[in-house]
């Protein structure tokens, strides 16, 4: 309890009149007897001025709070309430008692000749063992007529050098008993490191719970640090209650003797305390962007609440699932966020699965956040949340999540609880924004598609942690072509064109055979985080299968294309993906469409090309207005074949149903040529 005399600080202030110059402020001269004066009180002094008050006339004086001996707390008698220094007070201690030594206390807190309440733990030969605690277990000699899980009241009479208790029954009826705690001074869990192996107190937030199957294991934090606490007895403790807990301290965590769940006034000051360092740990570092951009200081803000939103759910041990589209633009973006993420994680939590269980990248097939990838995020975060304890997550789209094709998986998972956030370059749906924490998008300050989404989470990882991700940047805006002064992230990363576009070409390549699994140590591997000398030889290999098997398929589908002129002068291609192609082999229809149109924009200027299967179409433009989501949206409505897609502006694809395949390709071109 805090000491209500001095408010918690120890000591008192008091005034008094100035000895020296009898309460006048001023000296006629320096009297020499006056000794511990320092130069600038002799200048006061010479000036005519007390030196010893500063010319006030009064001297402060600081007390010590005989309440509480200056230690700003106090206790209060167990048995009557009253305010004391010690469990009883001097009344109380007359009345019959017996103390109950909780799990904490050691051999250090026993007192000879006092009575304590024990359990009967065996009884031998030599004696009766009696535990008064978890870790305390002292002896009585002569036969007690006791059993095995008997409770009771015994007299310490000797304990020995070695640690040997003895004890004796007592006779002691009408008793009160006094729980005693191992009196020590609260920690913080960001300074438990230095003091391994000792026995600490600490107050927190618990974050998550999980059980195994000799003990429950909750994370705190106390907003500095996180940490892992043991707990081996059953407990009335939930996810958000706050704890106060005395434990030994272990390299994996601390082991726990007491736990309490603190209610009232304590708990909301300590809460209030724990949000508010919260609060001000996850404020972003933000020491400006790689480029100097007009777009990403327009995005600046948003980009900042991401940050500090992806920071809050690692302090509070919220998983954070990251969704992106497989190509390389995805990658770099996920990889980048989270590379930062688990930064953060090993920063904080002392626990090493933490990494595992609170950042979790995947990746999405399809240019969006489609059902069939909701179903297995939204059960496995149910069923982590119903086995671990774990919280429902927070949700990162990359590369996609801000298309109108997105809100059904979006919907859904908010049912549940999750949240949000997009970081996409995808044309915007404004219908999308309604059900997202943040949507971080070029498009929504005047921005275009050059911004990719590798280069707003490369921005974005920088303001979590201080890792060197400049060359994810450069390589997404080879990936996704991008032009302008994003450019300038090429010569930032030091890595030549060449070297880059052999990079993009291996993340495809292991990404399309790796098919729904993120394999984050094999990506990172090709982006240069693994063992140097590896990561080359590992992109000339694999993007020199990648090469061959693009100039294969070539080879057999670029005879097949057809191109028409058409009135307006553009040149329209047409290539079959399902009868010049392999299936199920890389390059897929997408990558191998855009192959063989930068071959036919070389000989025209105004040219757009479509892949088509017997259900899709790619389709990919150069030189031309076109804005492909609203065809697709128009096409949606002119003809009942299911019709949807959608993509860049300029880039993307369209899928029906294969019985109207014929009516919605007629239909596409007749949009292209009405251009």
């Amino acid at each position: 309890m805090i000491c209500q005399r001095c408010t918690g600080k120890g000591t008192f202030e008091t005034e008094k009149l100035c000895e020296t110059c009898s309460g006048t402020g001023k000296a006629k001269s320096f009297d020499p007897k006056i000794v511990n004066l320092n130069e600038d009180q002799i200048k006061l002094f010479m000036k005519g001025i007390c030196g010893v008050c500063n010319g006030k006339g009064r001297l402060k004086i600081v007390e010590i709070c005989k309440n509480c001996n200056g230690t700003g707390k106090i206790k209060k008698c167990q048995i009557c309430g009253k305010e004391t220094n010690q469990e009883l007070c001097i009344e109380c201690k007359k009345k019959p008692h017996v103390f109950k030594l909780r799990n904490s206390c050691g051999i250090e807190e026993l007192r000879i000749g006092r009575l304590y309440l024990g359990v009967v733990s065996s009884v031998t030969d030599i004696g009766t063992f009696v535990n008064l605690n978890r870790r305390l277990k002292g002896l009585m000699r002569k036969q007690s007529g006791l059993v095995e899980g008997e409770e009771v009241v015994v007299k310490v009479t000797n304990i020995g050098l070695n640690g040997e208790i003895d004890l004796s029954i007592a006779e002691i009826e009408n008793y009160s008993i006094i729980e005693l705690s191992k009196d020590i001074e609260v920690t913080k869990i960001a300074l438990l490191p230095k003091i391994l192996g000792k026995t600490v107190k600490i107050r927190g937030l618990v974050t998550h719970m999980k059980e195994t199957a000799i003990a429950k294991i909750i994370t705190l934090t106390d907003g500095s640090s996180s940490i892992n606490c043991t707990v081996f007895e059953d407990i009335d403790v939930n996810l958000d209650d706050v704890v106060e807990i005395i434990g030994t301290l272990r390299r994996n965590g601390i082991d726990v003797l007491e736990i309490e769940k603190l209610l009232g006034e304590d708990a909301y000051e300590i809460r209030k305390k724990i949000e508010m360092e919260i609060e001000k740990a996850c404020e972003p570092d933000f020491n400006g962007f790689l480029i100097d951009s007009e777009i990403l200081e327009k995005l600046k803000q948003e980009m900042l609440l991401v940050a500090k939103e992806l920071k809050r759910a690692i302090y509070k041990s919220r998983p954070v699932i990251i969704r992106h589209h497989w190509d390389a633009d995805g990658s770099c973006g996920g990889i980048a966020i989270e590379l930062a993420l688990q930064s953060l994680v090993k920063r904080l939590h002392k626990d090493s699965e933490a990494m595992y269980y609170l950042v979790k990248r995947r990746v999405s097939r399809a240019p969006f956040y489609e059902l069939e990838d909701l179903v297995r995020d939204l059960d496995e975060s149910l069923e982590d949340a119903e086995r671990f304890g774990d919280k429902i997550p927070l949700v990162l789209l990359i590369d996609n999540g801000s298309g109108k094709e997105d809100l059904p998986a979006i919907q859904q998972f908010l049912l549940f609880g999750a949240d949000v956030i997009t970081i996409d370059h995808h044309y915007p749906n404004e219908e999308v924004d309604k059900y997202l924490l943040h949507h971080v998008n070029p498009y929504r300050v005047g921005g275009d598609s050059n911004i990719t989404s590798g280069i707003l989470c490369v921005e974005i990882a920088r303001m979590i942690s201080d890792l060197d991700l400049k060359h994810l940047a450069a390589v997404s805006v080879i990936a996704d072509r991008s032009r302008g002064i994003v450019e300038r992230y090429i010569e930032l990363s030091g890595i030549s064109r060449e070297e880059l576009k052999d990079i993009v070409l291996a993340i495809e390549y292991e990404g399309f055979y790796l098919r729904f699994r993120s394999a984050s140590t094999i990506m990172h591997e090709i982006l240069g985080f693994g063992r140097k000398d590896r990561q080359k030889k590992l992109v000339e290999l694999l993007s020199g299968y990648a090469k061959r098997a693009i100039e294969d398929q070539l080879k057999a589908g670029i005879e097949s294309v057809k191109v028409q002129i058409l009135s307006n002068g553009i040149a329209l291609a047409a290539f079959d993906v399902e009868n010049y192609s392999r299936k199920f082999e890389f390059p897929p229809p997408g990558k191998l469409t855009g192959e063989i149109h930068d071959r036919l924009k070389e000989k025209y200027s105004k040219i757009v090309t479509i892949g088509f299967g017997p259900d899709f179409a790619v389709i990919r433009s150069e030189g031309v207005s076109i804005d492909i989501p609203k065809i697709v949206e128009e096409i949606r409505k002119e003809i009942d074949a299911c019709v949807d897609g959608g993509g860049h502006l300029v880039v993307g694809s369209i899928k029906f149903v294969q019985g109207k395949k014929k009516e919605v390709l007629a239909k596409l071109a007749g949009k292209i040529g009405a251009l």
